[in-house]
């Protein structure tokens, strides 16, 4: 190996990663550098040493990217939320749509085209959902995101992709824990008794939902129901409900402990009820855009299939141009939701169902024959059973909807062997100033 840990050396910046970090090669041997970005010269230190690669530590900056920006964010350069923000956005734009076209090429050999990718006007304050943690450093109590790979908690007091409410949700948690810490003599042997929060924003009432977390304990319950009260009271803020989570290693036990189990948001024309534990995108602006560019897709289905369906975004959506849709999600509570959401706004025409979508090969070949499947997997994309499952229902189209453009090639590579070809694939940015992009594919049976 050429280099060594805490070698300095200097290299030309040729690309991004999928994670958004530099590359560069010296002597032949590349070099991963977080916040470096291609057309510069650096100065670096090599941190860590894989046997093809090396990551290094960002020191100075010879010659700077034309691209390169000041990141308004005062945490950038420690945080693990963001990537990008010292790119500019229309540059981060361009290089989401490169990195997809890449991917494809390199694990599929797909070359179809990819249609320009639909970004956002103001790229800032999009995030409904927060999810920060919380640590005692003496007596003070701080309360934010992690650090670049580590689990050190950097102590925030803003966070410009976040609504404004979880902003201010997460100040107000600090103070409560803070008070309470200082009020209450049970405390003892300086240990906190919450670890994390979650806090969910309504972007249509502005309502909060506010989860607060720690490990399994009497005693912490206790302490939690009390912090809970307090919050709920003090806070001037709209507070739709808190609930308390405690982690064992055997379950999770979570319950509503004050106000409502749910939110209510809109992605126009439609309402939605949110239950803390279910799946929703997090960008609701941007969700609108990207549902309506899959249901241009979908060539008005008699029957489509909605598979990993969460609590029924994307499902009503369709409902407007197919005659019949069936959601399918292993989340109980999202499943319920959908349910909620299809009366909230008087949609008779979409049956939800409870099971994983890996499970219900049998329902794809003998219920009503689908025009269309939809796949809107997690990151870690679908399994081949249920691929194969898919392709056997013989869809005139599958619409895939992926976050991971390597887990989304190696699926669309599957599904080309199974008899259907990629006709389009748009890009939508879900997440600025993030290494990550939403795309919608449609694939046509041949």
């Amino acid at each position: 190996m050429p280099y060594s840990k805490g070698q300095v050396i200097s290299l030309e910046v040729k690309d991004l990663n999928h994670r958004g970090e530099g590359v560069g090669k010296a002597d032949g041997f590349t070099l991963f550098i977080p916040g470096a970005l291609p057309d510069e010269t650096v100065t670096v230190e090599v941190t860590t040493v894989h046997k093809k690669y090396a990551e290094a530590l960002l020191q100075a900056i010879s010659k700077s990217s034309a691209y390169r920006i000041p990141p308004p964010c005062p945490y950038f350069h420690r945080c693990g939320g963001c990537q990008l923000q010292h790119l500019s956005y229309e540059k981060q734009l361009a290089w989401k749509q490169n990195l997809i076209t890449e991917t494809l090429r390199r694990i599929s050999g797909i070359e179809t085209p990819v249609l320009r990718i639909l970004g956002m006007k103001n790229p800032w304050r999009y995030r409904n959902k927060a999810n920060i943690h919380l640590e005692l450093s003496g007596n003070r109590v701080s309360a934010g995101f992690f650090e670049k790979s580590s689990h050190r908690i950097i102590d925030i007091a803003d966070c410009l992709v976040q609504h404004p409410r979880n902003v201010q949700m997460i100040n107000k948690i600090r103070q409560a824990v803070q008070m309470f810490l200082d009020n209450n003599s049970e405390i003892k042997d300086g240990k906190l008794f919450i670890s994390e929060a979650q806090i969910r924003a309504s972007f249509a009432t502005g309502e909060c939902l506010v989860t607060l977390i720690s490990a399994a304990g009497n005693n912490n319950l206790s302490l939690l129901k009390k912090l809970a009260k307090n919050i709920y009271n003090e806070t001037e803020m709209p507070l739709a409900g808190i609930a308390l989570k405690q982690i064992s290693k055997e379950s999770a036990a979570f319950k509503t402990e004050i106000g409502k189990s749910h939110l209510e948001e809109e992605i126009a024309p439609f309402r939605y009820r949110i239950s803390q534990q279910s799946f929703f995108q997090v960008n609701p602006g941007q969700a609108r855009v990207l549902y309506e560019q899959a249901v241009s897709l979908s060539g008005r289905p008699a029957t489509a299939y909605d598979l990993y369906c969460g609590t029924g975004n994307f499902a009503l959506y369709l409902s407007r141009s197919s005659e019949q849709v069936i959601g399918v999600d292993s989340s109980g509570s999202a499943i319920a939701d959908a349910r909620i959401n299809a009366r909230l706004n008087n949609i008779n025409n979409v049956n939800f169902i409870n099971a994983r979508a890996e499970e219900i090969p049998d329902i794809l070949l003998k219920g009503a024959h689908p025009k269309t499947i939809f796949l809107n997997p997690p990151r870690a994309g679908c399994s081949s059973t249920l691929l194969k499952a898919a392709a056997s229902a013989k869809p005139e189209r599958i619409v895939y909807i992926s976050c991971n453009p390597a887990t989304l090639a190696r699926d669309l590579g599957l599904l080309q062997l199974s008899g259907f070809t990629v006709q389009k694939l748009q890009p939508v940015d879900m997440f600025p100033h993030t290494s990550h992009v939403e795309m919608i594919v449609l694939l046509e049976c041949r």
